[in-house]
């Protein structure tokens, strides 16, 4: 059986959620954060100069992103009645209200400034439209960090076919998944099979596998789980920082890390309590995520024109950017996205059928793809 959750008066959550995933929400967004703004600083036409090599590695947090993605979807939808239409429509509308009007209003004044030249190259009318869709491109050039979800919509979709039909869906998912792997060892395949078939697609599916074996209540040793996935992930992102594993096998190993520790740690209900900072920090991690490369970009600039008439540590200029991109996430998420998202006319808009899913349990008051 599934392990009881905790029942603290102050520290217990509702009945089927997993606090411990907005803590690893958290905690993948930073790392995007920090390795983002290490590689920003170290660009010659900025300091030119390492501050925290440290998070060289700090990309790990999207393959922690990309397995908490499967496994919230699969926990949240996994219950959702095969085949049937009111269900795969609240899906969607869930995943279209969840990420496109929060990214919409950070794209629409990027797409204004790019067209004002504020920017390295002026978006098409393409460039554009598929941004604002997050339909497959062959390179980034409105938000850079908008990858990530482009691979989202495509699980999602792929996720939707499975709610539809179990076995087709099955064995599209698998299919899917599993091509890329000899497809990675071959060259000039073209950015769009690459972008179908990449490898990143298996770290949502081991979310999904990690998320069936937890409903299933298999979850002895999950302290061990927890451990060798700290472990994996510990030891691939040490020689990750000096590039001594090939990208590819680091992509896996951390997808593995990742896998071990979420498992572990949601088998655990000693965990699953409120930790406040943890907890905003998850709620806001897309928020972040939404909004931090341009901010960095920015905080970076007005950082070298200090520099250049004020002596400061550049590790000061690294800690303040990361604050400030924190708390600028705080409150996008508290006065933009939370309300948007609990807008009543948000929710008779997308979703006009009161239903009860599994997914408000466990995904907490903002969840985020993770992706999430």
């Amino acid at each position: 059986m599934k392990p009881e959750l905790p029942t603290g008066k102050t520290q217990a959550p509702r009945q089927g959620q997993l606090l411990q995933l907005n803590w690893i929400r958290g905690i993948a967004a930073l790392l995007v954060v920090a390795y983002h703004c290490e590689v920003t600083m170290l660009m010659p036409k900025y300091f030119g100069t390492s501050t925290f090599p440290l998070f060289k590695a700090g990309h790990s947090g999207v393959q922690l992103f990309f397995v908490l993605s499967g496994f919230v979807i699969y926990l949240a939808h996994h219950r959702d009645s095969e085949g049937n239409g009111s269900a795969i429509a609240r899906f969607v509308a869930k995943r279209f209200r969840r990420l496109y009007p929060s990214l919409w209003i950070v794209l629409v004044p990027l797409i204004i400034l790019s067209f004002l030249g504020f920017a390295t190259r002026v978006p098409s009318g393409s460039d554009v439209t598929l941004s604002l869709l997050i339909l497959p491109v062959k390179e980034e050039v409105i938000l850079a960090t908008e990858w990530t979800l482009r691979h989202e919509i495509l699980f999602y979709a792929m996720f939707a076919v499975f709610l539809w039909n179990r076995r087709i869906g099955f064995g599209l998912l698998i299919a899917w998944g599993l091509v890329g792997l000899p497809l990675a060892l071959v060259d000039g395949k073209g950015w769009l099979i690459d972008f179908i078939f990449n490898n990143n697609h298996l770290l949502f599916l081991a979310g999904a596998g990690i998320a069936w074996l937890y409903v299933r209540g298999y979850s002895a040793g999950s302290p061990f789980f927890l451990v060798a996935g700290l472990i994996v992930f510990a030891v691939t992102f040490y020689f990750g920082i000096s590039k001594q594993i090939p990208a590819k096998a680091e992509l896996l190993l951390f997808g593995l890390g990742a896998a071990g520790i979420i498992y572990g740690a949601c088998s655990m209900p000693y965990l699953n309590r409120r930790i406040a900072p943890l907890e905003e920090a998850g709620a806001a991690s897309y928020a972040l995520y939404l909004i931090h490369y341009p901010l960095i970009s920015l905080l970076v600039k007005i950082a070298v024109k200090i520099d250049q008439s004020v002596a400061i540590p550049h590790a000061v200029y690294f800690v303040a950017i990361l604050v400030i991109c924190q708390l600028a996430a705080f409150a996008f998420h508290r006065l933009i996205e939370a309300p948007l998202l609990n807008a009543r006319s948000m929710q008779n808009l997308f979703a006009p059928t009161k239903t009860a899913t599994v997914a408000s349990n466990y995904q907490g008051r903002a969840p985020a793809p993770s992706s999430d």
